[in-house]
């Protein structure tokens, strides 16, 4: 029994051997083919994350673009329009102007040679006069809301929501009041209406302020300066 029990050692003693080989070799290689799966998986996370985070400041440096040029140009159209809105306009006295006063005149105003030629030849030259400046104001603010809307409108995608519905909200009130004034004056409507440049007063100054402070607030967020220290 003796010789028998060492003839087996001697049999199990390799077959143990070859499994101990066999388990080990398959544990290396379920570790190695797991160490592969998850550095495959921490590349494709972290392709992930810098693609977001390209995107993200892509998205961000257009909105920095974007919105500055659109407020500059919504400023510009409301200060156009104010302007026309203005109860009190100034003109200069063309009716008391000499010849060669008048001459000098015209000739640094926006008027065309055609104007000047039959300005000269009215007896109401003031009343010409202001009626040519009417619609050359009413043209250069149409021109300044259409193309603040137009920006708005192919740069919008580029704006938070509720600040892009500001801007509409906004140019919506600018444009209503200006033709309401245009139909006012071309028209002479009697008694005027005033209920578009009532809105854009009384609605339009605090829109202003609060777009404003969104515009401040999403292009300076996190920029704060740093407390000094105590």
């Amino acid at each position: 029994m003796v010789a028998g029990g060492g003839a087996a050692a001697l049999i199990l003693g390799p077959l143990q051997y070859l499994a101990d080989k066999w388990l080990s070799s398959k544990f290396n290689q379920r570790l190695e083919q797991f160490k592969h799966e998850q550095q495959v998986e921490m590349e494709n996370l972290r392709f992930k994350i810098n693609s977001l985070f390209d995107r993200t400041t892509k998205l961000h440096q257009r909105e920095f673009e974007v919105v500055p040029a659109a407020w500059a140009l919504l400023v510009e159209s409301k200060n156009y329009v104010s302007a026309l809105l203005t109860a009190l306009q100034q003109y200069p006295d063309i009716d008391r102007m000499t010849t060669p006063q008048l001459d000098e005149f015209l000739e640094g105003s926006f008027l065309a040679k055609w104007q000047r030629d039959e300005i000269k030849a009215t007896g109401k030259k003031l009343d010409y006069y202001i009626k040519a400046v009417f619609f050359h104001r009413t043209h250069e603010a149409r021109v300044a809301c259409r193309e603040q809307h137009v920006y708005v409108l192919k740069n919008g995608i580029f704006m938070p929501r509720d600040m892009k519905e500001k801007f509409d909200r906004m140019s919506e009130l600018i444009w209503q009041a200006l033709v309401e004034h245009e139909v006012n004056t071309s028209e002479d409507v009697r008694p005027r209406m005033r209920d578009a440049r009532d809105v854009l007063l009384k609605e339009g100054e605090p829109l202003m302020k609060s777009l404003e402070a969104a515009i401040h607030g999403a292009l300076w967020e996190g920029l704060s300066s740093p407390k000094s220290p105590s």
